[in-house]
């Protein structure tokens, strides 16, 4: 989606060459796949390769209640999402519809849809319902209950979208990646079903041969680029990986051993060696590490041996994301957010299943990090029911609980970095902060970068006190998307109203940003009281202005120094998203001192110094925190105007003395 001018820019001859010999030979591939669809021929078969080593006897009782409660909403015609709540669609539903606007996208060749198409909609519900993701829940609730309904749906469902969408007709064959998530989850519901019945023979015949043109549409079309590629290229290769794997035929163990080739140095591509996605997102972090582990479990269900540098750097994923998160194994959205995943988890379903759409998280991880947890043993958190699934049987938790953990990180000041992803993750006496000095994704051309430099979120007794915005929505309204990706969206300080990168304020380039804000890496001190964490970045370099921030966090709570360098007189804007759980009470909004409280258990004061006068205004903002769906917060906006250098000092700190065992009153 991005202009292929932004794509071109600053690249060698040599790199463009490359890239439009690629692009002349993905079009004579789409030609020759064509004509195999054409001839209409199926030489593979489907064979069972036990993904899925379920025990449904030990599944407990929330776990069945989850999995039932899912599997009846479709089964009645109600299709859950995470950001949009649960749909009446019907059985079956409209496959090509976006049924929040109400348009539809017409059943013509793919290549000649428009993604992108301005009128209210947005194609990635049309997508996220063709991906199929229920069909597994669906299989587990008849595994789990016995009940043949729950089988039949599934089979209706997979028969009816087949013959709804021809291959290459119709919006859900706009991209690669769509047909590879979808293939993945027939894959996983036959292998949930296995074996097959007679009666079911032709219907697996007809499901064999959809899966055999989704391979081959997925290699005609593969998302690959020279210049810039990233979770839609990964998706492709675990889709072919999954289908060469669930596949059987003439050349189908080459294509198998190939595609795991692919994958496991695109995952020393797509990510640093600290172990973060290179797109710069929570949110994309969390559905790659989720393809990779999808990769790694076919590999250990067939018995083939991972390369040792993939198993090195995923285990890093999992550790990353796990640092990230809080007491309720939830990370914050950092970057784009679109809910994507290879599979629901127990924690999606039961969002989508108990909890009210405004209170939904999409990053909420618990079971994903178990997995990892059953995998790799670097960390003991997480919930295993979904790892259960997968044979990975429940370990015994270590001898340290999980409360003397977290009290042992309280009296223990701890540090967390990740210098190649920018990231840092400081605790002490029941406070978090995490520290962003993200590179711009995918080596400055990333589509899913904020301008969230120098940024922070912070937690107090694991609950979050300042946010980040989320993403709220991509194509359905654009000038929201840029709201949301703005600086002033982020809890960092804007100049003179510039953006750290440019977005350019037109529909088309959605997933086009600049690359002006470079960043220096994440220093980090150690003092007797805790840690100091500086980094700079240089957004506004054409302004002669250079933002330095650094952190403190001590017991007493978190100062922030943000020093503005360069020369003349500039305006400034610091922005502090709070939590919607916290009323804001100001006591002083003008002057060099200003002062405000967050009222709550316990009270949090927030002290804002300069030696300039300041103004502070508060406005109300969207947080989001699943994909389609927001609510309001307030925003803290401290505005000034200073002659370089200036700085403006931020302390926050608990008041009184409550809960003294995990905060203290601000010292003198």
């Amino acid at each position: 989606m991005r202009p292929i001018g932004a794509l071109l820019r600053n690249e060698s001859p040599i790199t463009i060459a490359r890239e439009a010999l690629w692009r002349v030979g993905r079009l004579w591939e789409r030609k020759r796949v064509l004509t195999v669809l054409q001839n209409g021929a199926c030489d593979v078969r489907v064979r069972r390769v036990g993904y899925f080593r379920p025990e449904p006897q030990t599944c407990n009782a929330s776990s069945r209640s989850t999995i039932q409660g899912i599997a009846d909403l479709v089964a009645d015609g109600k299709f859950p999402f995470l950001g949009y709540g649960t749909a009446a669609l019907g059985i079956p539903p409209a496959w090509n519809r976006d049924f929040v606007s109400g348009k539809d996208w017409p059943l013509v060749d793919a290549s000649r849809i428009k993604i992108v198409r301005h009128d209210g909609s947005d194609i990635k519900v049309p997508w996220e319902l063709s991906r199929l993701q229920f069909l597994p829940v669906l299989a587990k609730a008849h595994l789990l209950t016995g009940e043949q309904r729950y089988r039949d749906i599934a089979r209706a469902l997979v028969s009816h979208w087949i013959d709804q969408n021809p291959v290459g007709v119709g919006v859900n064959w706009t991209t690669a990646m769509e047909v590879a998530l979808r293939a993945i989850s027939i894959c996983f519901l036959l292998d949930l079903v296995w074996p097959l019945r007679p009666d079911e023979q032709l219907w697996l015949e007809k499901v064999t041969c959809s899966l055999w043109q989704h391979l081959l549409y997925i290699e005609a079309n593969l998302e690959f680029s020279h210049i810039v590629r990233g979770n839609h290229y990964i998706s492709n290769l675990i889709g072919l990986f999954c289908l060469s794997t669930f596949l059987d035929g003439p050349q189908i163990e080459s294509r198998r051993k190939s595609y795991q080739r692919c994958i496991e140095g695109e995952i020393l591509q797509q990510t640093y060696e600290d172990g973060g996605d290179y797109e710069a997102s929570t949110g994309y972090h969390v559905l790659v590490t989720q393809m990779f582990t999808c990769s790694l479990l076919m590999m250990k269900a067939t018995g083939t041996p991972p390369a040792p540098e993939f198993i090195t750097r995923l285990r890093k994923m999992y550790s990353f994301a796990a640092a990230i998160a809080d007491a309720s194994d939830r990370i914050p959205h950092i970057g784009d957010c679109d809910d994507g995943r290879v599979e629901l988890l127990l924690d999606d379903l039961e969002q989508m299943l108990a909890v009210p759409l405004l209170q939904r998280t999409s990053l909420a991880i618990s079971s994903f990090l178990g997995t990892g947890s059953m995998l790799f043993g670097d960390f003991d958190r997480g919930r295993l029911e979904d790892a259960a699934w997968y044979g990975l049987r429940s370990k015994k938790r270590t001898e340290m609980s999980t409360a003397s953990s977290v009290a042992l990180s309280r009296s223990c000041p701890s540090i967390a970095l990740f210098p190649q992803s920018g990231v840092a993750v400081l605790r002490h006496e029941g406070w978090e902060a995490l520290y962003f000095a993200i590179p711009n994704g995918a080596h400055g051309k990333g589509s899913h970068t904020h301008n969230d430099k120098l940024s922070f979120v912070l937690r107090l007794n694991g609950e979050e006190l300042f946010s980040d915005s989320g993403t709220g929505v991509y194509s359905r309204e654009w000038a929201r998307r840029n709201r949301f990706r703005s600086t002033a969206a982020h809890n960092t300080v804007l100049i003179d109203g510039m953006e750290q990168n440019r977005i350019l304020p037109e529909a088309k380039y959605l997933f086009s940003l600049g690359n002006e804000a470079q960043v220096t890496p994440i220093q980090c001190q150690q003092i007797p009281e805790g840690f100091i964490l500086s980094a700079s970045h240089f957004g506004y370099h054409e302004l002669n202005v250079t933002h330095c921030r650094r952190l403190k966090l001590t017991s007493d709570g978190l100062v922030v120094e943000d020093i503005l360098v360069g020369t003349g007189e500039h305006q400034f804007e610091l922005s502090l998203h709070i939590s919607p759980r916290r009323r804001v009470e100001t006591q002083q909004s003008e002057g060099k001192r200003l002062f405000f409280r967050l009222e709550g258990s316990p009270s949090v004061s927030v002290v804002i110094s300069a030696p300039v006068h300041l103004q502070l205004k508060m406005r109300p903002a969207p947080i989001s925190r699943s994909y389609g769906s927001s609510f309001s917060a307030t925003c803290t906006a401290v505005r000034g105007s200073a002659i370089l250098p200036v700085t403006v000092m931020t302390q926050i700190s608990c008041e009184g003395i409550q809960n003294v065992d995990r905060c203290s009153t601000l010292r003198a």
